[in-house]
């Protein structure tokens, strides 16, 4: 018998410990009324945006990359963010990443639909590490927990970057 997340609660029926990274923590039960799988798709989304972003956001306060002071000057973070919505690059970012978010949603409904796709597989395995069934396991869920980390690294960088205006390695060192 799996325990639950928190003691006091019922583990969800829906979280039976199939999943990479399930340990029954749905306190507000939202896999009582969605499929796992979008869960599971969705958070891994989100997980792997973050953990880009997390290092972005300290790769700003390390290195500069040339032609970046030219064309957007000093800004980082969120300020960066709005003088490229001002100069118009971020439309093109719109337009790309609009058009790979229809080739995730084709592949969502196929894996809703019955088909044998994984939440957040699309058949990029340069390492071959499906080769090996416990060696995927195992790097599922390093990627599960550090997409999570990321998740709650970008909203505290984020809020630090609010609150004082520097950057995460800036706030470190002074």
């Amino acid at each position: 018998m799996q325990e639950n997340a928190v003691p006091f609660l019922e583990r969800p029926p829906a979280l039976d410990g199939s999943l990479a990274g399930d340990v029954g923590f749905d306190p507000v039960g939202f896999s009582n009324y969605f499929d796992l799988r979008w869960l599971r798709e969705a958070e891994l989304k989100h997980g792997r945006v973050c953990m880009l972003a997390a290092t972005g956001m300290i790769v700003q306060d390390v290195y500069t990359f040339p032609g970046v002071t030219k064309t957007f000057g000093d800004a980082k973070m969120t300020t960066l963010h709005d003088v490229a919505v001002k100069q118009g690059s971020m439309q093109q970012l719109l337009v790309w990443l609009g058009l790979l978010e229809i080739f995730g949603f084709v592949a969502i409904v196929q894996m809703l639909q019955g088909s044998d796709r994984q939440p957040g597989d699309f058949g990029f395995d340069p390492l071959n590490c499906a080769a090996n069934p416990d060696t995927l396991a195992r790097r599922q869920l390093v990627e599960l927990k550090n997409g999570r980390l990321a998740m709650i690294a970008t909203g505290g960088m984020l809020h630090h970057y609010f609150i004082t205006g520097k950057g995460p390695i800036q706030l470190i060192t002074g």
